[in-house]
């Protein structure tokens, strides 16, 4: 029940707060790498295979400690349901000057008619393999509103039974 009040506080301080003020710029790869860092072993504690390309020296202007929130909410939702001996993968690449923050598993993916639902407060899916997996709906609640705060374009693409991916367009 803790982790629930901790999660309702930061979304309330996500949706009252004007971080414009705050935003800094940072190195989005080290963000990125070091919010990765303490699922690897998570991942190889239950057989799954989680590999990170991170280009190097990409640089964002925002607010730090919700970036990597974001990543480890999207990282942990990704190894939470990809199947077991599953591939996660999670890519951060930039072209010019759009940078590309990609989660990927394989696993069960979702329905289409679902997508848009996972991004609403307490949205859980019906299966009792997701209700087993604990939680309280609010993970892809809180990236959204980080998403919005730094306007930051995200598509889900999945073939249900299959895989998922998450794409952050910067």
């Amino acid at each position: 029940m803790c982790v629930l009040i901790v999660d309702m506080i930061n979304l309330t301080k996500l949706e009252t707060s004007d971080p414009q003020c705050d935003f800094q710029q940072f190195s989005l790869s080290a963000a990125v790498s070091n919010a990765a860092l303490p699922f690897e072993s998570q991942a190889f504690e239950q057989h799954k295979h989680l590999n990170l390309e991170i280009q190097e020296n990409i640089s964002y202007t925002g607010i730090s400690d919700q970036i990597k929130q974001l990543v480890g909410i999207f990282i942990d939702n990704v190894i939470k349901y990809s199947d077991e001996n599953g591939e996660i993968r999670v890519t951060l690449s930039q072209t010019r000057d759009k940078k590309t923050l990609k989660f990927y598993n394989t696993g069960k993916g979702i329905k289409s008619k679902e997508r848009e639902k996972i991004f609403q407060r307490f949205y859980r899916s019906d299966s009792s393999c997701t209700r087993m997996m604990g939680g309280y709906g609010l993970g892809l609640l809180i990236a959204q509103s980080i998403v919005n705060t730094h306007k930051i374009k995200i598509q889900v693409e999945s073939k249900y039974e299959k895989w998922i991916c998450f794409t952050l367009t910067f």
